[in-house]
């Protein structure tokens, strides 16, 4: 492929050929990124498929121009999964796409150059490291939709030189920007924040299914992004032939969040027509594309951890209700899964604290337990309030928090117990409130 031939695949995505369409903002990673770039490293960015990365990367980009820090002609996105590109060239293809636009765009060559799916592309690691020696003044940014092989990536060729940034489907804050932005101005209808914090729990937060109009289209929508996270992002990638026992596995997974799992219990789920250590690979597989995520069971001992169940999370409300249908009408599971994403979006470091009770979540920061927090969609039977509130009382002591958290659907309130207090806070106060840690 010449270089005009290069430049004209491209067009349509970038500022300066055909401006694409940049979508709703999403400023909370606008703003990490930028930081991000001041630290004069190349960026990862990394999250599940139509997550939002390449409309972030893209809204950075545009971002940077609008405010002078470059030029559009000296911004460059490449899609390394448009079939047009010549990827089996490795990386001599950005050699070749660098010369095409200094030729015909910019003298100077790009300033911010975004390489979209970079895993498609071989030998993308070395030219990366090889590009900020010889030109330190190049931001590069690279997407990925894998929590670990990037990062491996990235570190072996960048060690010190890389920083990644974690994209999720949108929080409820965003979802309220996508759908009601008057409902974001403090206190401006209470009840209709209430009214669409019930509808974000039930329902997708990928931003491509928020903005699709009928329940339909948004199903299909996420049917076929579960088959392509499973084709494209787990299976092509570790060549796996067997898919049928993928996803299967894949299946049965979702169905138990938010639940404890073991390899043994989920092997006996799959009817045992899968090895035990063919689930174990399945399990990190499937996580390593966000479709999945883990949480260990705390013990100060990392060998007792490994030895423990761990609870299994899923990446979308919606993407649960349209593989496992009964989770449309399990409210209080749905919460639970939302005040995980909530916790990994900002980035805490999350176990489960299990002693005579249990606690969903306690929150560790460096080497000291941060918080404790624990979902419930409704407090007033008087059983399910003393559970709640022992659970996170044992826990208290045990680690000398004075306070504790329930989320719930609608309540707030607070308790005073002999270790301190525990809060009562509604879903839609405790997403929107930065401050609550």
């Amino acid at each position: 492929m010449d270089g005009q031939a290069l430049l004209s695949a491209l067009a349509p995505t970038n500022l300066w050929g055909t401006p694409p369409p940049l979508g709703t903002a999403r400023p909370a990673y606008i703003k990490t990124l930028r930081e991000a770039l001041a630290a004069d490293v190349a960026i990862g960015i990394k999250g599940v498929r139509r997550g939002g990365k390449t409309t972030i990367a893209l809204q950075l980009l545009a971002a940077l121009t609008a405010d002078g820090s470059t030029t559009a002609e000296r911004t460059c996105y490449v899609n390394l999964e448009d079939p047009r590109l010549p990827l089996h060239q490795g990386a001599s293809l950005l050699d070749d796409l660098v010369t095409a636009l200094r030729a015909h765009i910019s003298p100077d060559g790009p300033s911010h150059l975004v390489l979209d799916e970079v895993h498609r592309l071989p030998g993308w690691e070395r030219w990366v490291r090889t590009r900020l020696q010889q030109q330190p003044m190049m931001r590069i940014i690279v997407t990925g939709s894998s929590s670990h092989l990037l990062s491996r990536e990235l570190g072996t060729v960048l060690t010190g030189r890389h920083l990644d940034v974690e994209v999720f489907p949108l929080s409820f804050a965003e979802y309220l920007r996508f759908t009601r932005p008057g409902l974001m101005q403090p206190l401006a209808d209470p009840e209709g924040v209430l009214a669409a914090s019930q509808a974000y729990l039930v329902g997708s937060s990928f931003p491509q299914v928020v903005l699709t109009k009928g329940e339909v289209l948004q199903q299909r929508l996420l049917h076929q992004l579960y088959r392509d996270v499973l084709t494209h992002d787990v299976a092509r990638r570790y060549n796996i032939k067997e898919i049928d026992k993928l996803e299967d596995t894949a299946t049965q997974l979702l169905a138990t969040v938010p639940g404890p799992v073991t390899l043994s219990g989920l092997r006996r789920a799959v009817r045992g027509q899968v090895s035990l250590d063919s689930v174990s690979r399945y399990c990190r597989y499937l996580e390593e594309p966000y479709l999945v995520s883990f949480v260990s069971t705390y013990s100060k001992r990392a060998r007792t951890r490994a030895n423990l169940p761990r609870k299994v999370y899923a990446i979308d409300n919606g993407l649960l209700g349209a593989v496992v249908h009964r989770f449309r009408s399990e409210q209080g599971l749905l919460l639970e899964n939302a005040v995980f994403l909530e916790l990994r979006r900002r980035g805490y470091e999350v176990f489960r604290f299990h002693g005579k009770r249990e606690v969903d979540f306690l929150l560790w920061q460096g080497t000291e337990p941060l918080a404790l927090i624990n979902a419930c969609v409704e407090v007033k039977d008087p059983q399910t309030r003393l559970r709640e509130i022992e659970g996170l009382r044992e826990a208290m002591l045990h680690f000398g928090l004075d306070e504790g958290l329930i989320v719930t659907l609608a309540t707030g309130e607070e308790v005073e117990v002999t270790e301190g207090r525990i809060r009562l806070v509604p879903f839609h106060q405790f997403a929107l409130e930065q401050g609550w840690r």
